[in-house]
């Protein structure tokens, strides 16, 4: 709780990527020699979850809302997605 008596919400980020959650959780330790050129910048997301401000969940591809805005859907995976999107019966 805050000064507030607020509940403090736990930021989650939900990925499909196994490799780059376990990038994220591990750091350079499960860096290959592919990823060896990714400057510490992009290692600031260890960092965050190490101090537990931020907690990073698998969530199956299937199941992401944004893929409707990023990839081509036909058939009964655009519908499903439109549906919940806009609300449409």
């Amino acid at each position: 709780m805050n000064c507030q008596g607020l509940g403090i919400r736990q930021n989650i980020v939900f990925r499909d990527n196994t490799s780059a959650m376990k990038l994220e959780e591990n750091g350079r330790m499960s860096a290959g020699k592919r990823t060896r050129h990714f400057d510490i910048k992009y290692f600031y997301i260890t960092d965050l979850i190490k101090r537990k401000e931020i907690t990073i969940k698998y969530y199956p591809i299937g199941s992401m809302w944004a893929d409707y805005m990023t990839k081509p859907l036909v058939g009964k995976d655009f519908h499903t997605y439109r549906k919940n999107i806009m609300n449409v019966n």
